[in-house]
């Protein structure tokens, strides 16, 4: 198998707009509605999906023939990501004995759901060179699609990768490198041309207040656009917004809206956000519905309430995505509810995430 990047230039003209979203997942209705928001207009617009397409939603075939239809109109430019590489690991037959494994596990897949419609099942004991037969029987056109999409789009004023770029000139030595690109804001340098990214949850980026947008760096030239869909409770289906120079966003979720019962102005010092990457935590002394907990990463000490503790791997206690974050309200106005427990709930506001008291919510 080539594993260079496969790049694809990129036409955009002046004064035409660009929308870029990431990290579909799948989801189809949730693209579908977002498109609709922006009023997407094909062969006007041009749009960039930057990879993850599939896997982890409930309509990810769907989602691919849908996709495929959109590209048949100009200035559509869809990359391959990380999990859209299962269609290729089929078509190549390459890695199977990994991509048995990850199936085992992942039950929202897209060659599930293939499956499901030639009415057979993969389990521990799946022939996967057979499996791959009949795939390649019924599904050519859908994997040597996703086969052939390339990692990077570029023109001379933006790049899109999934994950991230090792430079500007050829981008990288080897696909992974492109689509797996770990915590690319965390670690690359600055860049001369806007460099876009997804694949990482924005959120994954913030220590104090969680937030779901789009998150841009303007000194490095970088700007993340996964809103954690389908990966995070209060994710998001996020669409770049860029003509001419400006950037907007707008985006999306599946979240029902609730109101708030009363004017909360809470102090909010020194919030914490616990992320995935850095969830590890100790239990310091043990409470009633909250536990005293010391978050190992930052040092610091703080209750944390029982319905966020779980054991990770090695059985090590994780905390991700706790935040300490009491949202701000005013009577009336209107916010997503993440998720409700028996004291309080989970809310998200502006693509903020925070905590309210259960009775600042009209029931």
């Amino acid at each position: 198998m080539d594993r260079s990047v496969n790049t694809r230039a990129l036409s955009l003209r002046p004064g035409q707009r660009l929308i870029a979203v990431s990290d579909i997942h799948g989801n189809l209705r949730l693209f579908d509605k977002l498109l609709d928001q922006v009023r997407y207009t094909p062969g006007s617009d041009v749009l960039v999906l930057a990879g993850d397409l599939i896997e982890k939603g409930p309509q990810s075939l769907d989602t691919l023939r849908f996709i495929m239809k959109l590209s048949k109109a100009p200035g559509v430019y869809a990359l391959m990501g990380n999990c859209d590489f299962v269609c290729k690991n089929i078509w190549h037959r390459y890695n199977l004995r990994f991509l048995h494994q990850v199936l085992l596990q992942r039950k929202a897949s897209i060659l599930h759901e293939m499956a499901d419609a030639l009415h057979v099942s993969i389990d521990a004991h799946t022939d996967m060179e057979r499996f791959c037969d009949l795939l390649h029987q019924h599904y050519a056109e859908e994997l040597s699609w996703v086969d052939a999409l390339p990692q990077v789009v570029y023109d001379d004023s933006c790049i899109f990768a999934h994950a991230g770029i090792m430079n500007e000139t050829d981008f990288g030595s080897d696909f992974r490198e492109v689509m797996t690109y770990p915590h690319f804001m965390l670690h690359a340098p600055e860049f001369t041309r806007w460099v876009i990214v997804g694949h990482m949850p924005v959120s994954e980026y913030c220590h104090d207040i969680a937030r779901f947008h789009p998150l841009i760096d303007a000194r490095r030239h970088i700007i993340s656009i996964d809103g954690g869909n389908a990966v995070k409770h209060a994710g998001q289906l996020n669409a770049l917004i860029m003509r001419d120079g400006s950037i907007s966003w707008e985006s999306v979720d599946e979240l029902p809206c609730v109101r708030a019962a009363r004017d909360i102005a809470p102090p909010n010092r020194d919030p914490l956000f616990i992320t995935w990457r850095e969830s590890a935590i100790r239990v310091l002394k043990h409470g009633e519905d909250a536990d005293f907990c010391e978050h190992l990463a930052s040092g610091r000490k703080l209750w944390i309430a029982h319905e966020f503790i779980h054991a990770g791997k090695d059985d090590q206690l994780c905390a991700d995505d706790f935040t300490s974050y009491q949202m701000p309200l005013q009577r009336g106005e209107q916010v997503s509810l993440v998720r409700r427990y028996e004291r309080f709930s989970i809310i998200k506001k502006d693509g903020i995430l925070g905590w309210c008291r259960n009775a600042d919510l009209i029931p």
